[in-house]
């Protein structure tokens, strides 16, 4: 059964999502990228708040810039952890930066493998070389992301066939799928299709474009949506 997870900045915003029932709260602040994260007293308020009632992620910014000490700083009840791979495929040795950084994680917080559907604009490694690096690191999910958010949805940036490659690949590895990328109620019929573990929203739920503030009726319609086509 697919499930909604909803990007929140705010504590206010993640109780928005809980109650509409999003099945994971996912954190992190649109205003610094594709993966940018929020501030320590943010985190530490909504995994309070979310704390029994859905698991949680966090995005940690991008491996290119430093991000050790952000994967030491990461509150109790965040299951998930992401780093972007935007502007790091140069560097040849971005599999030993990424293994470096993923050390200072709490034993809590499993790594997310993030791959950009975009990455040739992103200047990321290509998916399957993210998947295979994922995997050898021990991370327990995929995401399938975009990066550039102004350069129109998922399935502009990577083929259905492409996707669904990715989605088996990562599932036969044991590891959880989550899609994300600009989705909209009209485009997000053909993920849902592939049946991932999470769809990942945050555009869509918004009043206008994604740095504006979370819907809370546009959060239910997602629900519905995805609960009602994953039954």
């Amino acid at each position: 059964m697919t499930r909604l997870l909803v990007s929140v900045r705010s504590a206010t915003e993640a109780r928005d999502a809980l109650d509409a029932g999003v099945d994971l709260v996912d954190l992190k602040e649109p205003r610094r990228g594709a993966l940018g994260a929020v501030d320590w007293e943010v985190a530490v308020e909504v995994a309070s708040l979310a704390a029994g009632r859905t698991p949680l992620s966090m995005a940690l910014g991008e491996l290119v810039n430093d991000s050790r000490d952000a994967c030491r700083t990461i509150p109790p009840g965040v299951a998930y952890v992401k780093l972007g791979m935007a502007g790091i495929a140069a560097q040849a040795d971005w599999p030993k930066r990424w293994r470096a950084a993923l050390a200072g994680l709490p034993a809590f917080a499993a790594p997310v493998a993030v791959v950009y559907a975009d990455w040739r604009d992103a200047h990321a490694p290509g998916p399957n070389e993210v998947l295979t690096q994922g995997r050898e690191l021990g991370c327990t999910a995929l995401l399938v992301d975009t990066w550039r958010k102004s350069a129109g949805g998922l399935l502009d940036c990577i083929t259905l066939r492409e996707l669904a490659g990715l989605l088996s690949s990562a599932r036969a590895s044991g590891m959880l799928n989550v899609v994300g990328g600009s989705l909209s109620l009209d485009t997000v019929g053909p993920v849902l299709d592939l049946a991932p573990d999470y769809v990942a929203v945050r555009g869509a739920v918004c009043r206008g474009s994604r740095l504006a503030a979370l819907d809370g009726r546009l959060v239910e319609r997602w629900v519905q949506r995805v609960h009602g086509e994953s039954h």
